[in-house]
């Protein structure tokens, strides 16, 4: 399912259910304007990042804060 980064590297993960992406105009009301990244391009968004397997890890879904599960990944 999907995996953003914000401009601090920092993950956000999602649930089947609410696995859709953000926008960009989203993302920055959801998770803020984090300020430039550490490649200097400014408040932005990685989408569709890698994931881990969700099974057995302590991920949480953004939107529900659903444990994560295979299911998911």
């Amino acid at each position: 399912m999907p995996r953003i980064y914000d401009s601090a590297n920092d993950p956000h993960d999602f649930c089947r259910r609410h696995g859709h992406w953000p926008t960009e105009r989203e993302a920055v009301r959801k998770f803020g304007n984090v300020g430039n990244g550490p490649d200097n391009r400014g408040n932005c968004f990685g989408y569709d990042a890698e994931h881990p397997d969700y099974d057995g890890e302590d991920y949480a879904c953004e939107v529900c804060n659903k444990t994560l599960t295979s299911k998911d990944n």
